[in-house]
């Protein structure tokens, strides 16, 4: 099963959340799991915020190591650049870094795009059925 992280699963890990760590070191030990760059930028933008940015940016650079990283190409950018079109058109925008998360979610052909925050997720219908929060992804995973 490939498996996708959202920043809100990474920021969960980084804070030590024992639950949600757990659980995404068991589903590595059996799945592929992956990550966009794009969530690697989100969580920069958080370590070097912080006033110990050197602390958190090496930790998060060494959680990193754990996942598969997938950047963004040009079949990404024309898969972002349809579902913001769809979205657009349907009234419903979200963040760029989260249609840039779910396009690399579809590119990867991904199984479960895991996440803390699945509302914008679940507008774009190709997600529909593989957007799950850590307590949804227990019962099935």
């Amino acid at each position: 099963m490939k498996i996708s992280l959202d920043t809100s699963i990474i920021v969960e890990i980084e804070r030590s959340n024992e639950e949600i760590t757990e659980f995404i070191e068991h589903l590595l030990e059996r799945h592929e799991i992956f990550i966009s760059v794009v969530v690697l930028s989100e969580i920069f933008t958080g370590t070097y915020l912080r006033e110990d940015y050197e602390k958190a940016t090496k930790k998060a650079k060494g959680l990193f190591t754990k996942f598969e990283i997938v950047p963004l190409n040009r079949d990404i950018a024309e898969i972002i650049g349809k579902l913001n079109a769809f979205l657009i058109a349907n009234g419903s925008i979200i963040e760029y870094q989260d249609v840039a998360i779910a396009a690399t979610f579809i590119y990867k052909m991904g199984d479960c795009l895991l996440t803390k925050n699945n509302k914008h997720f679940l507008r774009i219908p190709e997600l529909t059925d593989k957007v799950l929060t850590p307590d949804e992804a227990k019962v099935i995973i």
